[in-house]
């Protein structure tokens, strides 16, 4: 029966080794799953302190604004500020503006308008490309074929 018993003993080694396969596996997965755990953590610190430092610089800007902090090293970014906000004003007083402006006469206002209502726009001769075939309209539908074309 030595033909058995050498077959016993190999299968007895690849078991262990499959086993001792599994573990390492079984390890890789633990570890896997405890740096995805430890990352998802990291971005949620990271975001804490991108809030505290946002925070930190309303802070510094609304006591350089109002006189009570003055640094070189602040100057340029505090200038970069006050433009931006600057800019911000002025875009919100163009927008409130042209929101005030009157429709002109014998149009309805846009709570009223139906799109029915409006006229259709013209129809354009289809484009051709330097090889003079027909080019595609924005819409990408195929050109359409115009008499004498």
């Amino acid at each position: 029966m030595g033909l058995f018993d050498d077959v016993k003993k190999a299968a007895a080694t690849v078991a262990g080794e499959v086993k001792e396969a599994g573990k390492a596996v079984g390890n890789e997965a633990g570890k896997a799953g405890r740096v995805a755990q430890a990352q998802v953590k990291l971005r949620s610190l990271q975001g804490e302190q991108a809030t505290a430092e946002k925070e930190l610089g309303q802070a510094a800007f609304g006591l350089a604004e109002a006189g009570q902090l003055e640094s070189q090293a602040l100057d340029a970014a505090v200038a970069r500020v006050r433009e931006a906000r600057a800019a911000v004003t002025a875009k919100e007083a163009e927008i409130e503006t042209i929101k005030a402006e009157e429709a002109p006469s014998g149009s309805s206002s846009p709570d009223t308008d139906s799109t029915a209502s409006r006229p259709s726009p013209p129809p354009v001769a289809p484009q051709s490309n330097a090889g003079g075939a027909p080019v595609a309209d924005a819409e990408g539908s195929p050109p359409s074929q115009m008499p004498g074309t």
